[in-house]
């Protein structure tokens, strides 16, 4: 996705060139060879484009926020939910680290994987993580996909705890639709590669390339429990997906995403874009029936 980058990169630097339409039209041009109809969205990926245009995504910044997040999802599911956190600062220079853990994770709380993990402080290169932090953080995240709940964030930086796991991470994508759960994606991170694996509303597998090659794996044991705090948090909007981790039998909450993928993850089998795609349409016949 040389181009792509390359789009990214260039109107970042120049973002009034191309309107937030364009620019997303230029987007999908590009990563599916094809003209994108934001008047008749019909698949997954261009609901989630066109979802974009909405001028109350400006209010979601609360809810993309990865430490004012925190409040909601506190009231909503409660505090066992959450990672916990040893500070949110202005600056990296703000950071006393003699005071933190071995392990932790550093993560700008206005952006998608602006992150730095930390395994063990006495080999974190300060130099260089102040100078990512302070590149990231003049950084309007919005630039990138035009996702309007990222632009009014104030750019800070969250420590929260280093979540330990044995043989592979996990997180669980849990995409809902007016509080239902329709989709699940398994993210597996392993030997330095993402795998995903996909599932349906009732947790049976579909045979479904989305982003990253499959990989076999078990399911959690706590598929009911993430399916319960995923609908809870996902309650109040048409469409979200809640991410959440499950890891030595906790679960615990990542973020919440409107904008999955940015509407530009090419399916494969592509069928499934306009199968998925029918979820959004259910969403407009109920708001039609009004």
């Amino acid at each position: 996705m040389a181009v792509k980058t390359v789009v990214i990169r260039f109107f970042g630097r120049f973002p009034r060139l191309l309107s937030d339409e364009n620019y997303s039209k230029l987007l999908y041009r590009i990563v599916f060879g094809k003209k994108l109809d934001t008047a008749h969205p019909k698949t997954f990926n261009e609901h989630i484009i066109v979802a974009k245009f909405e001028d109350k995504k400006y209010d979601y910044a609360q809810y993309t926020d990865k430490y004012e997040v925190r409040k909601y999802v506190e009231n909503t599911v409660g505090a066992e939910y959450l990672n916990p956190i040893y500070g949110v600062f202005n600056s990296f220079e703000e950071i006393d680290f003699d005071v933190l853990p071995k392990q932790f994770a550093l993560k700008a709380t206005h952006a998608s994987g602006f992150n730095v993990i930390v395994t063990d402080k006495e080999k974190l290169n300060r130099k260089e993580a102040a100078k990512k932090f302070s590149r990231w953080l003049k950084t309007n995240f919005y630039y990138k996909d035009r996702e309007k709940n990222y632009y009014r964030i104030k750019p800070r930086i969250l420590c929260d705890k280093y979540i330990e796991f044995d043989d592979a991470l996990i997180e669980y994508r849990l995409y809902c639709f007016h509080g239902k759960l329709r989709l699940i994606c398994q993210d597996i991170d392993k030997d330095g590669k993402r795998y995903t694996n996909v599932f349906d509303g009732d947790w049976n597998a579909v045979p479904v390339r989305f982003g990253y090659d499959r990989l076999p794996h078990p399911l959690t044991e706590k598929r009911q429990e993430l399916t319960q705090v995923a609908e809870k948090l996902s309650a109040p909007f048409d469409f979200v997906r809640v991410d959440l981790y499950e890891n030595n039998g906790l679960v615990r909450f990542s973020e919440l995403t409107f904008h999955s993928g940015g509407g530009l993850v090419p399916f494969e089998p592509d069928s499934y874009d306009n199968e998925f795609g029918k979820f959004f349409e259910q969403i407009n016949d109920s708001e039609d029936s009004k």
